[in-house]
């Protein structure tokens, strides 16, 4: 781990569990940012001056100057404490981002875009206003930057303080951050209390927030799940998105992940992106009497789940609209969710793969695909009791459209009928 000296502005590396007390800067990127090259060249002797001019120095200098004036000796910037010429250190840094933040001693949340308080209470209200808008707020990386902290201070476009104090309105900075960010204050507060927060709520933090390069998106929320996984740039946001779901459920049996909505007409049971979290309700996870391992399969999803299937829909929930009212299945994940005052079991729409047949580890699978993804249907406890659990194959877009693409081949090889029985 590479670290800045703040008297000389020297870059020194240490043994990350060795690393002496330091500042962290949190901030977002503009023009002129200066790489670990340039950080280098711009400390010896000869200097170029242009690199010295830049915006990007000015305010590495800034910050060291005030790291040292809180009495630190090193601080870290990801600009220039990261040799991007090495993807092996770039990867390694990436997937460690989380934990650097982390073991700072003290993270210095810079607002580029916020201008300096007025004196007088009210000038504080406008500051505090201000902040809501920052750009900070948009970016995916500085989530987990927020998140991962444990002393955090937020200083103004002139490295002015932010002061915490209420404003006119009885409202502070932490009531601020807490609006625009969603975060509950007890999460900000005690950083430990991330682990206990669904996964389909944290993916909601980040489900407004953006990035340059479109994997990011992804690979930012690495430790809000304490998961890490190889860096590809290149692969896509819907890729890195979709691997950090198998990443995650590989350690977690939280069946809120699949608690997502889009406008897709058909899908698998894993989102495309943070967005599709963005309107997910509260949630909690049901009582863990029984636990049934669920993961990807080279076929899908494979997963346990309470099926509500067209024997079942006698059920006096559907009594009114009759049986013939949802002419597809009905899956209960194990999760309860907020509706009004009450708690209700989420239900979601699948529909059947028809004319194959899906054997896993001897036994035969029904498979499914999710449709209708725009909506859950919310149904009370007692509805529900009595409907067959099974497991299940929930095919991913990739396996649906190969299994599509076999059957037209084969149809156009062997007419209507095929040849043998279709088994997978």
């Amino acid at each position: 781990m590479w670290l800045l000296h703040t008297e000389n502005l020297g870059l020194e590396e240490f043994v990350e569990s060795n690393t002496p007390p330091y500042a962290i800067l949190s901030h977002t990127w503009m023009n002129e940012e200066i790489s670990f090259v340039e950080m280098q060249n711009a400390v010896m002797q000869d200097a170029d001056e242009i690199i010295r001019n830049k915006a990007g120095f000015k305010k590495i200098l800034k910050f060291c100057t005030l790291a040292k004036s809180r009495g630190f000796s090193y601080c870290w910037v990801d600009t220039c404490c990261i040799d991007k010429r090495s993807s092996a250190e770039l990867s390694e840094a990436i997937n460690s981002m989380y934990r650097y933040y982390y073991n700072a001693a003290e993270c210095v949340i810079y607002l580029e875009d916020v201008p300096a308080r007025v004196e007088g209470s009210l000038g504080h209200k406008q500051q505090l206003s201000g902040i809501g808008c920052s750009r900070w707020f948009t970016r995916c990386w500085t989530l987990q930057e927020l998140l991962a902290s444990k002393t955090r201070y937020f200083f103004a476009g002139d490295w002015s303080l932010i002061e915490d104090t209420v404003d006119p309105n009885g409202v502070n900075l932490n009531d601020v951050v807490v609006k625009v960010t969603g975060i509950d204050q007890r999460v900000l507060r005690h950083r430990n209390m991330l682990s206990t927060v669904p996964i389909s709520q944290r993916m909601r933090w980040a489900s407004t927030r953006n990035a340059t390069r479109d994997e990011d998106i992804a690979y930012s929320l690495m430790g809000l799940f304490d998961v890490h996984m190889p860096i590809i740039y290149g692969e896509g946001a819907k890729k890195a998105f979709r691997r950090l779901q198998a990443e995650i459920m590989q350690n977690s049996f939280d069946q809120t992940i699949f608690a997502w909505r889009s406008e897709t007409a058909t899908s698998g049971f894993l989102a495309d992106s943070p967005a599709d979290f963005r309107k997910t309700p509260e949630f909690a996870l049901w009582h863990p009497s029984t636990l049934s391992p669920f993961h990807m399969t080279n076929v899908g999803l494979l997963i346990r789940l309470v099926i509500l299937d067209e024997a079942a829909k006698r059920s006096p929930m559907f009594s009114k609209a009759g049986p013939r009212a949802i002419p597809h299945s009905l899956a209960a994940l194990q999760c309860d969710c907020k509706y009004g005052t009450l708690w209700k079991v989420l239900l979601v729409h699948l529909e059947p793969i028809k004319d194959t047949t899906i054997f896993v580890n001897g036994e035969s699978c029904k498979g499914y695909r999710r449709i209708k993804c725009d909506r859950f249907i919310r149904a009370s406890g007692q509805a529900v009791i009595g409907w067959p659990t099974e497991n299940i194959i929930v095919l991913e877009d990739q396996q649906y459209q190969l299994l599509k693409r076999a059957r037209e081949e084969n149809q156009t090889r062997w007419g209507s009928k095929p040849p043998r029985e279709s088994r997978l």
